[in-house]
């Protein structure tokens, strides 16, 4: 398999935000992992291009997407939702730390323009409940969405898809269960025709949230939708 260079962002963007020490090593680090970790924990490393789950070699279409192709037109990840990665998760979401959600937004955006993948005409964040927005204070797809739009110089609108019926939390839900769960959670009121969108989220896991905002965008006449994801739930190994 080819060595690819990891993409690094500008150390002078995130100095000012960063008390200096990596969140994994604790190594001298003026952004919230130093060069080392991302390289290690969240590598440019062949992923399927629907879903994001790592596969053998660029390209290759995972079995699953084989099977039940997804909604979306690609996905991007920067990695695997697994330790020590998921703590990071855990910090945005219950630590109060969109900073370092912006710092997700502008490595995905980073490895967009780095993979060549097609610029959308507007970047959209999935949106969090009422009740859940004002439970966390913020919605971290959201800081990840605009720093995005930022990096790839394209608009980004938090409020045209918005969440309409509250529920429990993904998860906090088996597999089986979240489909239905998110069903008809979500509305659009805006026309997208002929628009190519860019969903953003945390992490995927089932893909049902993602799934069901791309339904409605594309109902909406969005021409395709395309994710992005800071961590991707690995599939569970086989028995």
């Amino acid at each position: 398999m080819p060595t690819v260079e990891p993409v690094i962002l500008p150390a002078s963007r995130w100095s000012a935000l960063w008390p200096g020490r990596c969140a994994h090593c604790d190594a001298r680090s003026s952004q919230p992992l130093c060069a080392d970790c991302v390289q290690r924990d969240l590598p440019l490393r062949p992923r399927c291009p629907l879903c994001g789950v790592a596969v053998a070699a660029a390209g290759t279409v995972c079995g699953h997407c084989r099977v039940h192709p997804p909604r979306w037109s690609g996905a991007l990840t920067l990695g695997d939702y697994r330790f020590p990665n998921d703590r990071l998760i855990l910090r945005i979401k219950f630590g109060a730390e969109p900073a370092l959600a912006g710092w997700f937004g502008a490595l995905l955006g980073a490895r967009w323009l780095h993979t060549a993948l097609p610029l959308p005409d507007c970047v959209l964040p999935v949106p969090l409940s009422r009740q859940r927005l004002l439970e966390r204070g913020f919605n971290p797809a959201w800081e990840m969405a605009r720093r995005l739009a930022r990096t790839l110089q394209r608009p980004a609108d938090a409020n045209s898809l918005l969440r309409v019926r509250h529920g429990p939390a993904q998860s906090l839900l088996p597999l089986t269960a979240r489909q239905r769960n998110i069903r008809g959670a979500y509305a659009c009121d805006v026309r997208w025709d002929g628009k190519t969108l860019l969903l953003v989220d945390d992490v995927m896991t089932s893909g049902a949230t993602l799934d069901e905002a791309c339904r409605v965008l594309l109902r909406q006449g969005a021409a395709a939708v395309w994710v992005a994801t800071a961590l991707r739930t690995p599939p569970d190994p086989a028995p």
